[in-house]
């Protein structure tokens, strides 16, 4: 042994090298086969394909995650997507605000348009009817009132409303004639002969007036307007003429444009707006309505009859078609609502002008009928009714309450009967 030990130490250094590199060889050669078969186990085992189906897994894994986050992150971006919607839609609301606003102020500075009282107020001829005459698109028949009013003074206990039929020769029904109660501002102090009169009259109109709507014969009517000012109307009702062209028409148009009703047309345009009646005062209450009367008999064998009545202040206005008059006034003349024509003036003023109050107090209508007593048939009727239309205002440069008068005459002539 100790001899071999001091051979080996004897042996030269390259031979030593050379051996250590054999074994070196030979480890490694182990090793590569050892590692070979290490990996071909690791081939043929089931370790790699659990690796793959965990990379698999993995993959499948962060996709769902990716889906999950997308799915998640829709409602916060549409909620965020509705908030800007919500946020345009306000911002434009407001826009369009302030737009209608200041076009609201730019309204009320400027000055108002022209208005066609006959828009309201006019009752246009049917169309069955057949006018040998255009009618003037300016003329202006009485105005309307509502069915619901109701007069301004209740009835006493002398001028209840009758009941009683109203008889004539006319062979329309008058079973429901009556007046309501006066609101004239006159007393009524007649003897006994001046009401037997003021009846006896009242009777023969109504029974030639009224047997001319059951008649129904052509004639021709022309009617105009014209308005009286005091100082406070010159400036309150400056304009009132041409804002309302309609119902203000001067007697030369009207003469120019006549109104031509043909035979057999509708007579709700002759003296009221009543297809049936042209005059609906009851005689029980003809001391009550009527100033005076007179009836005068003419050379030419006709006979005139001239009724005036007493003054009323904002008579109501009979519905039309009704044949139960709300007032005297209405029940033979075309009267207005003092309501409506306030309405109409507070909506011509400005900013510095306030309308506060509007009455209307008619005075002086007066009807003058001409008739063959022998006939029955009308010659001519003219009907004039008149009116004050008294205005409280306030404007706002005197500051201070002032009123205004416009004194308004109606008048409507009918003539050239054809029975």
């Amino acid at each position: 042994m100790k001899k071999n030990k001091v051979k080996a130490e004897n042996m030269p250094k390259k031979a030593k090298k050379e051996k250590k590199q054999k074994k070196v060889r030979a480890n490694s050669n182990e090793e590569r086969v050892s590692l070979e078969e290490l990996f071909q186990g690791f081939g043929s085992s089931g370790f790699s394909k659990g690796l793959i189906a965990l990379f698999v897994c993995s993959l499948v894994f962060t996709m769902f995650s990716s889906s999950i986050l997308r799915l998640t992150a829709i409602p916060g971006a549409l909620k965020s997507r509705a908030a800007a919607i919500a946020a345009n839609a306000n911002a434009q609301n407001e826009n369009n605000n302030n737009n209608s606003f200041l076009e609201n102020i730019g309204q009320i500075f400027e000055q108002p348009t022209t208005v066609d009282l006959s828009a309201t107020t006019t009752t246009q001829a049917p169309t069955t009817q057949a006018p040998t005459t255009q009618a003037p698109t300016t003329q202006a028949p009485t105005t309307k009132a509502p069915a619901t009013q109701a007069p301004t003074q209740k009835p006493t206990e002398e001028t209840k409303p009758a009941t009683e039929p109203e008889t004539n020769n006319s062979s329309a029904s008058q079973d429901t004639v009556t007046t309501t109660a006066p609101t004239t501002t006159e007393s009524a102090t007649d003897s006994p002969e001046t009401i037997k009169e003021k009846k006896a009259v009242l009777n023969t109109f109504k029974k030639v007036v009224n047997s001319a709507n059951t008649t129904k014969p052509g004639f021709t009517k022309v009617q105009y307007r014209t308005m009286d000012k005091d100082d406070g109307a010159k400036i309150i009702l400056r304009d009132v003429e041409k804002n309302y062209p309609g119902y203000f028409i001067s007697q030369e148009d009207a003469e120019a444009a006549p109104y031509v009703a043909a035979k057999f047309s509708d007579m709700s345009l002759f003296c009221i707006e009543n297809e049936n009646f042209a005059c609906l005062l009851s005689d029980k209450f003809a001391s009550e309505a009527i100033k005076s009367v007179e009836k005068v008999s003419q050379s030419d064998g006709s006979v005139k009859i001239t009724i005036v009545l007493r003054d009323e202040e904002n008579p109501a206005v009979t519905p039309v078609g009704e044949n139960t008059p709300l007032s005297h006034t209405s029940a033979m003349f075309p009267v207005l609502d003092k309501e409506e024509v306030k309405t109409k003036l507070v909506a011509r003023q400005g900013l510095l002008i306030s309308i506060d109050d509007v009455n209307l107090n008619y005075h002086d209508c007066t009807m003058e009928l001409v008739y063959m007593p022998k006939t029955g048939r009308i010659v001519s009727l003219t009907q004039t009714a008149v009116y004050d239309c008294n205005v409280n205002f306030t404007a706002a440069m005197l500051f201070a309450d002032n009123s205004a008068c416009g004194v308004v005459t109606d008048t409507a002539v009918y003539t050239d009967f054809v029975y």
